[in-house]
Order: structure tokens, then sequence, then C-alpha cells
């Protein structure tokens, strides 16, 4: 989809100065307005993930807060002036722009019609809950998160002044204070309020760590000599520390796959109330984890004592289950191997069984007739293991013809709709897609007849989901759609796929291929998103198939303990773990 929405003509300046500095900038949506406008950010190609780390400091500049149509020309024309000048190439920094935070607003100036009522984005910071939906400002979520996770070492907020007497004033939050730009530019503290730099100085629970910023209020006239001087002071020889929030996120990467498995299984996997998936694939998880790491204590015992109830009387909780509730004994089978003890084996065989033949070109009961994405993963992660551990060609049929049959929700261009009535490419059901065929590659013999076919179905997909993830590594809600929030649980699986894919052998792993990169650009965002504690950020809450895209992207992002989002970033890191 093009990122321009039909009357932006802001988006139009940012794409012009863009293409006069084609070495320097490209142009990244990092959110949507209600008006279904993207948000527009220049990115330095140096502040990408895995670009050169020696161009420091990081530097984004942030305008349009107020919408005043005229701030947006003046600021990009600044920008141009200095990336085309002999300053930028001896300075050293990475200069960012998002020159019109707020196009909505923007919107209502002298070139376009009138928005209604546009929301105001000089306060209201940090946003409170209800990510990404707002009915009248997600541009604030957008741009909290966005720049929380991009963690400049130096956010400059730019306020055009629309007096010719204002002379530059700078400001600076309680992160840049005493700082070496803030002393540079003579910088006054900035007011402990709910404006967006004051929000970025203060700890937030939602948040890596604090991001020194500045406020610049001038009028135009004065932008150019202000920001000349503000080079001078963030120039390669400057010595601008790295911002909190960039230290933790290179901390948080710093990690082994192994120790990030660790710090989710001590939180996920504890529990199977009720039984469903997004539980028991953190205590498969939890198994995983024991066979690869001896440092922890062997939790069979733990988990034996918490789930035999259900071992003891397995038709009391599965006689009429659907695919989430039996995929949410997926570890029963290792359970039982590490136990000896038969009666999980039955369990898994019991959950498995349930998945039945319904007739030609039929999805198995009690997957959705509709052929909905969810179950290429349930079917595929029992199915799968109960061919592997019996042997019984039926299985294996069983899930490949399902598979096959449901090939029309793939569509033209490789991605997955959410159900053949639902023609929206949501993030997780396209996760759903690539861990389904994951899981079922893994178990399917190779002489079945069907591989071939769902390997290349597979490997189109994957190759379609590699030209739409983000440049942090994660999918977007919708994955179509630029400027969509980026989801965890979706990154979590397409991850898992290509690992899996890569170690097993059915995705080649030269460069050129691009798998290789794609898995580390999901690993560096899901390495990111993972505190200390195990919460996460950005998990999508459970949804069935919604009537628009709106509703796709208004469904809440929990940021926080989340069973399905940690769980399946378990099984990310323990795949991770075993990569070669």
């Amino acid at each position: 989809m093009s990122t321009m929405h039909p009357t932006d003509i802001n988006a139009a300046l940012v794409n012009l100065v863009r293409k006069r500095s084609p070495e320097r900038w490209q142009t990244v949506p990092i959110g949507l307005t209600l008006l279904w406008r993207p948000m527009l950010a220049l990115v330095d190609t140096r502040s990408l993930p895995f670009s050169d780390d020696d161009h420091r400091p990081t530097v984004l500049l942030v305008a349009g807060l107020r919408g005043e149509s005229m701030d947006t020309p003046r600021i990009l024309t600044a920008l141009d002036l200095f990336a085309r000048s002999s300053a930028a190439g001896s300075s050293g920094v990475a200069l960012s722009a998002l020159a019109a935070s707020n196009p909505d607003a923007l919107a209502g100036g002298d070139w376009e019609p009138a928005t209604g009522n546009p929301t105001d984005l000089t306060q209201g910071f940090p946003p409170d809950g209800g990510f990404y939906f707002d009915d009248t400002g997600p541009e604030s979520r957008y741009l909290w998160r966005w720049v929380c996770y991009q963690a400049p070492d130096l956010l400059v907020e730019i306020a055009l002044s629309d007096d010719p007497d204002q002379l530059p004033l700078w400001e600076a939050n309680a992160a840049a204070a005493g700082g070496p730009v803030a002393s540079g530019m003579g910088a006054s503290p900035a007011a402990n309020d709910d404006t967006f730099i004051s929000a970025l100085g203060r700890p937030a629970s939602d948040a890596p760590g604090v991001i020194p910023a500045l406020r610049l209020t001038t009028h135009w006239t004065g932008l150019s000599d202000s920001l000349n001087s503000l080079w001078r002071h963030t120039s390669r020889d400057s010595d601008v520390p790295p911002s909190p929030a960039r230290a933790a996120l290179d901390a948080r990467r710093s990690r082994t796959p192994l120790e990030i498995a660790r710090i989710l299984a001590g939180r996920y996997g504890h529990a199977l109330d009720p039984v469903n998936y997004t539980q028991g694939v953190g205590i498969s998880g939890r198994l995983r984890l024991a066979a690869l790491d001896d440092a922890l204590p062997n939790p069979t015992a733990d988990i034996a004592s918490m789930i035999d109830h259900i071992a003891a009387d397995p038709p009391a909780y599965l006689a009429d289950a659907g695919g989430a509730a039996l995929a949410g004994v997926v570890w029963a089978a290792r359970l039982a191997d590490y136990t000896g003890d038969e009666k999980y084996r039955r369990l898994f065989f019991y959950a498995a069984d349930r998945f039945v033949a319904r007739g030609p070109g039929e999805a198995p009961a009690p997957c959705d007739p509709d052929f909905r994405v969810e179950d290429m993963f349930m079917a595929g992660a029992m199915l799968g293991r109960a061919h592997r551990i019996s042997g019984d060609a039926r299985h294996a049929d069983l899930l490949a013809t399902f598979l096959l049959d449901g090939g029309d929700v793939q569509e033209a261009n490789g991605l997955f709709r959410h159900a053949r009535s639902a023609p929206f490419y949501w993030s997780r059901g396209n996760g759903f897609a690539a861990l389904g065929y994951a899981e079922t590659l893994t178990y399917l013999p190779d002489d079945h007849s069907a591989r071939d076919t769902l390997l290349q179905r597979h490997r189109r997909h994957l190759d379609a989901l590699l030209r739409v993830q983000l440049p942090w590594g994660t999918f977007g809600e919708l994955v179509d759609l630029p400027g969509a929030w980026g989801e965890l649980t979706s990154t979590s699986m397409i991850g898992y796929a290509l690992a899996r894919g890569l170690r097993l052998g059915w995705l080649p792993s030269d460069e050129a291929a691009g798998y290789t990169a794609g898995l580390r650009s999901c690993w560096r965002a899901v390495s990111e998103r993972i505190d200390e504690e195990g919460g996460v950020v950005d998990g999508c809450i459970s949804t069935g198939v919604m009537r628009d895209a709106r509703a796709y992207l208004n469904r809440t992002a929990v940021s926080s303990h989340d069973d399905r989002t940690g769980s399946l970033a378990l099984w990310f890191a323990c795949e991770m773990a075993r990569q070669p």
C-alpha cells in the first residue's frame, strides 16, 4: 500500500527531502492518524538496526505537534540545507526527523481541507493505556512508543513561534539538564508537566529508560542559526553520551537467547487455567528450556503437580474443546518422556485425536469451517507431533490435507488472510500461519506427497512477510498497512519459523536469501521488548475475525505480563538457543 494519504501535502514534502538526500534518509511510516494519514519520519539509515554504530550521537528532531501547517515546510527546508552541507558530512551525527508529527491537524492549513477537531499533541504524555486505540488522538501513542524504542541519544522538539520578536529559547528536560548539549545551548529547565519532552525525562513503566530532550522555541527566521549551533554541539567530537534508553536497549540485546529464555520461563508456563495454548505453550517452553539448560532446576515435578488433575480426567477438560484448548496440552508427550508416566502421553493423544475429518474439502473438526489461520498452528502443533510419536500416517495426512484445502486463504501476494471471509492481513494471523507451517514441516515425512507444495507456500509466505517487516524488526498489526503498530507475538512466531527453517535446512542460510537477516531483525525486536521481569511490549489481545481494518488496529496492545506473547517468545528464545 502507498505511504501517501491522497490529500497529504506534508508527506509529499517529507518524501521530496528524502529524494534529495537518498544516501542519508529513508521515509518510514511510524503511526496512523484517525483519518488514515501515515506519520512519516525521515530516518537516518545509519541509526537503523545493524547499521554503522560509529555514527553517533543519534539525534531525533520532532516538530509539528501544534499542527500549524507552515511549520513543516520551514523545518524541512532547514533539514534539507543541513543534509546537503559540508557540516553534515563532518558532524557524524545520525539525524532523523519527524517533521509532521500531527498530520491530521497539519492538513487543515492553506492547501488542504480542514479536518474537524484535530488532536492536540502538545500535552498528554505519557499516554495512559489504550495502546493504540484512542478515539481522539492515537497519534500520541504511536509517537510515544516509537520514540521510546528508537531511543535517540538526544531528542529535540521544535516549536515555531508566530512572534517575530521571539528569540531562540532552549529548554531541557530532567534527563538533559546539566548535560553537554543543554549546557552548550544555554538551556533552562523545562517545566515538569505532561508535555512530550518533560515526560521523556521521567521514568515510565512502558519505556526502557529516559531520553534527554530539548525544546527549541523560536520564530522561523531564527531556526537555521539555532540548528547550526545544535549541530556543533552534537558532532562526533562532542562527547554526547548514549541515552539511558539506548543503554537499556543495548543491555537487553546483549543477553543471550538462553538468558532471555530463563527470564521468560520464570514468569510463564506456571498455570493452565483454563486449558488454552496461551499458557500451554509456556509450559512447553519450560520443558524445552530444561533440555537446553542444566543450570535451572528441572521443572517436571512442578508441572506435573500443576496439571495432574487434567491428566487424570482428559474428557472433563477436552471432550468438547476447540483447537485453542487442545493445543493447550502440546507439552504432554514431552512430559511423558521426561517422567516415564504414560498418562501424559494418553492425555496428548486424547487431545490430538479430537481433530477428525469432516469431509472432502472441509476443515477438520473442531477447526473453523472458514479456515481460520489460528487452526493452522493448533492442528500443526498437535497432529504433527502425533504423527512423529505414533508413526500413524492418518495424523500427517489429515494435517497436510487441511493445509492444502485451506491454501486459498493465502493470497497471490504470499500473505494470509485471517480467514476465507476476512480479507485482512492480521499480524498474529500471519504468525499463526508461519508457525503452523513450520511445525508441520518439522514433523511431516520428507517423502510425504504434500511436503514440496507446503514448503513452497511457506517460503512464499516468509518472503512476503520479510518484504513488509518494519525497519526495527516487528510486523505491523495489519502487516500490509504502512504505519500500523508493530505487534510482538507475531514477531516471535515468525522469528521462530525462520529459526526453525534455517536450523533444519529447509530455508537457505545465505545472506542473499534474506531469511538470516530477517531472523536477526526479529530477534533484535523481541530481545529489546522483554524486560528483566519477563514483561513484554505490544502483544495484541485475543482477536477474533473483525469487521474492518480499523477494528484490528484498535485491538489493545498489552505491555506488561501477557501469557500469549511471553509464552511464544519463550519458544522463540529456545529455538534461537539451538541455532548453530
